[in-house]
């Protein structure tokens, strides 16, 4: 299964002041960028797109719908969005109650489903707070038994991040409260799964176990990245390339702090965690980063 990621959008209608985090956003350009990287995430062979949250910058209806308009027009495929921290900033219920995200899920887990895979989705609540009933997507929790591998849709990352943010310099922007609580839930379940996440703005990708996170930087801001992660639940292998904007090629790993992860990876799974590997080699047990 290929999916398309990218997160942190915070679309604005009519931003209030400049804004930034590593870098400035760039609001004005946001819209074709979108398209853009609806366009070439599909062009790469993705068969749905997830969105892993701060779909707005401030939470306010106007921006969710012409975010949600945007990204939703531009693809021919599924797509699955879940809320990040700003999109509950005015509403909690600003993306979980449109049909058009209640379908998106419907989709892309049925899709999902049909290739053995369970879709689960970590929604948000203000206070940032894990919205355990909120009607986005499933909750994590044990997959159907015809099911080899779990992709989780969290705005927040689950696998511990403090201490390789501080390392590299940057911000820990906050943590979802029940954060350990999920990572024990997945991890107790033992099968191979891949937690697809924002928030951090960092490209990075970390193993804990059995549980495999990939970050994906904002769009909002240079460089601008996506990310199209080749999920194998049979050979349980996952692969992930890192896209510029418009399909142009990604930075370099480290070419800024919160670059840590390579252009392209590749990782799998044996004997109950993931290691990555080098590209093109057999699966074997080296250049492991395992979480502390």
């Amino acid at each position: 299964m290929k999916l398309g990621v990218f997160a942190d959008l915070h679309w604005s209608v009519a931003p209030k002041m400049p804004a930034g985090f590593h870098a400035p956003y760039d609001f004005d350009g946001l819209a074709a960028r979108c398209v853009a990287t609806v366009e070439t995430l599909v062009a790469h062979g993705c068969e749905l797109l997830v969105v892993a949250g701060d779909l707005t910058h401030d939470g306010d209806a106007a921006s969710c719908e012409a975010a949600l308009a945007c990204v939703m027009s531009a693809s021919p495929v599924p797509v699955a969005v879940v809320e990040g921290n700003h999109d509950v900033l005015l509403d909690g219920t600003l993306l979980a109650r449109r049909t058009v995200v209640r379908d998106g899920w419907r989709r892309a887990a049925a899709l999902a489903d049909e290739q053995l895979v369970a879709l689960r989705a970590v929604g948000v609540e203000r206070g940032d707070r894990w919205a355990r009933e909120r009607g986005i997507g499933s909750p994590p929790g044990p997959a159907p038994a015809h099911c080899l591998a779990t992709v989780v849709v969290s705005h927040f990352p689950l696998v511990p991040h403090a201490e390789r943010l501080a390392d590299a310099g940057l911000p820990l922007p906050g943590e979802l409260a029940e954060r350990d609580e999920l990572l024990r839930l997945l991890v107790a379940d033992l099968m191979p799964t891949v937690v697809l996440s924002g928030h951090v703005h960092v490209r990075d990708a970390i193993g804990h176990g059995n549980v495999l996170q990939l970050c994906v930087s904002s769009l909002v801001e240079a460089p601008h990245e996506a990310a199209v992660v080749e999920l194998d639940p049979f050979r349980e292998v996952v692969h992930c390339r890192r896209i510029g904007s418009g399909g142009a090629a990604a930075a370099a790993r480290n070419a800024e702090p919160w670059l840590s992860a390579f252009p392209e990876e590749r990782w799998a799974f044996a004997d109950g965690s993931w290691t990555r590997i080098e590209i093109g080699a057999a699966p074997r047990r080296v250049l492991a980063e395992v979480a502390r």
